[in-house]
């Protein structure tokens, strides 16, 4: 279009030339001149003037503004030197290149596409320019020669200019969609981010230095020549938040790392990266208590797992985190002595030797055990005690009443077996609570009797006993202390059997018959010292031995509670006491077991 425009224009010049100057010939032979030519030309000269001269003056004649250019040229305006660079045929150098802070050098293909568009833009510019100059200019010679108007170009310039006005705009707005100002931080060479200002960058460096200052208890600060700040252009799609940003710095740094911490009894125990592992481990724990029948599971402990900020070195596996919950820590299990309790006794109860138990309680004085004395069972204990609820399901046995008739030819106190009682059996639910595996609660909750219990009658003599015959009950020989129980014992640089218990108390405090009988002996018997025994019938005979005074003799019969001697410390003894024994057809027993 624009070859086919100058091959006319010049044509056009050529039939001017020839022509006879006339004023009306100048006007309608010259073709419509381009609006830049219009606008810097001055106005035309009267046309007398114009007759006086035989031929057409030159365009310094007709005008008394500046020269104008050939026509040609004159649809161009100056550009600057670049742009003529690149008219001219000569390579033209992108700014980017020349300045590196506003457009630094990237690997990324979406960066140096930037590059490319910032470079070329000076060039879209000048070839739109051209372009809308020449289609505006195309079209006022189209109008002029439909309308055979003077000017007809003047009426398509508003066009033309809103056309470059509204791609100017629309350029615009996509450049300012695409790309933004935005600070990228760098971390020892390792570009983390890119995010809106350095203020916001600023910011996620000084909460990821809290972050880890609160997860390590002391003050953590980054080292500054470590971290840089560089603002340039970029994709706004490249832009990612403050929260990515210290994600990435924290991921770098690994300070700290975001898990899941166990505590039990606010003992820290361990932590796992992954949710829900300490919950599994606890779970393991509990494994072996559950079963189909229970009710629920719970730890004695306070259990907590706590999703926090830790250091690296906390983090732990979940086989480590299990051997420790299955493990005991240092802590003492103790056992209050009771009436009754013996040294032997109290170690087969918790699964132990006199020696072990006597180690666990170095110094302790086994022969004189008192009652409320604590001793050590365990210097361990288990770091998660686990407390589980079942019902259970079984037959249970019903027990039988008693009923008892008079019977006056018995003593007071003796009874007989007229009809044996039998026991019922009920299917029976119970809610029972464990804690470890020892059971500490049963609650019945509901039973059905398969079998109901048989009554046992038994005659009850109603004839006045003499004092002195056996009550078939035992009372305390005499008050005082325990301090020796039955059973082993070191004693005298060895571990001897006691057969008896001692109680101790001071010389001379009243020995009574524990229960009514003979006296088969009185007398001096080698270790026991002065010694009384009483043959209460039925097989059983008591000793009473170490005493200072006897006040019974052999063949005596004596009722219960009567006085028959005084407490000493004669034969074989470290103090005053009286060593009482029971024996049943010669065999020593627990007097423990018989006492009130």
């Amino acid at each position: 279009m624009a070859s086919k425009n100058n091959r006319s224009k010049k044509n056009r010049q050529a039939r001017t030339k020839q022509s006879a100057p006339a004023p009306a010939a100048v006007t309608e032979s010259a073709a419509p001149a381009p609006a830049a030519a219009r606008t810097e030309q001055s106005v035309p000269a009267p046309k007398a003037a114009q007759a006086q001269s035989p031929t057409p003056a030159p365009a310094a004649a007709r005008a008394k503004g500046p020269a104008p250019a050939p026509q040609g040229a004159a649809r161009q305006q100056p550009v600057r030197r670049t742009v003529s660079a690149v008219r001219d045929g000569r390579p033209r150098r992108i700014p980017g290149y020349r300045d590196r802070q506003r457009f630094p050098e990237s690997n990324s293909p979406y960066k140096q596409l930037h590059l490319l568009l910032a470079g070329c833009m000076p060039l879209i510019r000048h070839r739109l320019k051209g372009l809308f100059s020449r289609t505006r200019t195309a079209l006022s010679q189209f109008a002029a020669r439909r309308r055979g108007a003077a000017e007809p170009g003047r009426k398509l310039v508003p066009a033309a200019l809103f056309l470059a006005a509204s791609l100017a705009v629309t350029v615009f707005a996509v450049f300012q969609v695409l790309y933004t100002t935005a600070t990228t931080v760098t971390f020892d060479g390792v570009e983390l981010g890119t995010v809106a200002s350095e203020e916001a960058a600023q910011a996620a460096v000084l909460s990821v230095e809290r972050s880890i200052s609160d997860a390590i208890g002391s003050d953590y600060t980054l080292e500054a020549s470590k971290v840089s700040y560089s603002t340039h252009l970029t994709y706004r799609s490249a832009l990612v938040d403050e929260t990515d940003l210290e994600e990435a710095l924290s991921d770098t740094l690994r300070v700290v790392e975001h898990g899941y911490a166990l505590y039990v009894g606010g003992e820290f125990i361990g932590a796992t990266q992954t949710e829900g592992a300490m919950e599994d481990a606890l779970a393991q724990v509990a494994a072996p208590y559950r079963n189909e029948n229970t009710v629920s599971i719970d730890f004695l402990e306070d259990v907590e797992v706590r999703e926090c900020d830790l250091p690296v070195e906390e983090f732990t596996n979940l086989a480590d985190v299990l051997q420790l919950l299955n493990s005991t820590k240092a802590g003492e299990v103790t056992h209050t002595v009771e009436a009754g309790d013996v040294w032997s006794v109290i170690a087969q109860d918790h699964n132990m030797t006199n020696a072990e138990l006597l180690a666990l309680n170095p110094g302790y004085d086994i022969d004189k055990l008192q009652i409320g004395d604590v001793l050590v069972i365990s210097n361990a204990v288990p770091y998660l005690t686990v407390k589980a609820t079942q019902m259970e399901y079984y037959t249970a046995e019903i027990p039988y009443e008693i009923e008892y008739v008079d019977d006056d030819t018995m003593w007071e106190g003796d009874t007989r077996i007229i009809t044996k009682g039998q026991y019922g059996a009920a299917d029976t639910v119970a809610k029972v609570t464990y804690q470890g595996l020892e059971e500490i609660e049963r609650v019945i909750e509901s039973q059905t009797m398969i079998a109901e219990p048989v009554t046992e009658v038994q005659a009850r003599g109603t004839l006045e006993r003499p004092s002195w015959l056996p009550t078939g009950s035992f009372r305390w020989p005499t008050s005082g202390n325990i301090t020796s129980k039955y059973g082993y014992r070191n004693i005298f640089g060895g571990s001897s059997f006691h057969g008896g218990i001692d109680i101790a108390n001071s010389y001379g405090t009243d020995i009574v018959a524990a229960d009514g009988g003979e006296v088969v002996y009185a007398g001096w018997s080698s270790g026991y010292g002065y010694l009384v025994q009483i043959d209460h019938g039925n097989g059983y005979v008591t000793y009473y031995g170490h005493n200072s005074s006897l006040e019974v003799s052999v063949g005596e019969k004596v009722y219960k509670g009567q006085h028959i001697a005084e407490m000493g410390s004669t034969g074989r003894s470290t103090g005053n006491h009286c060593h009482f024994e029971v024996r049943l057809n010669g065999e020593r027993q627990n007097p423990m077991n018989y006492l009130p």
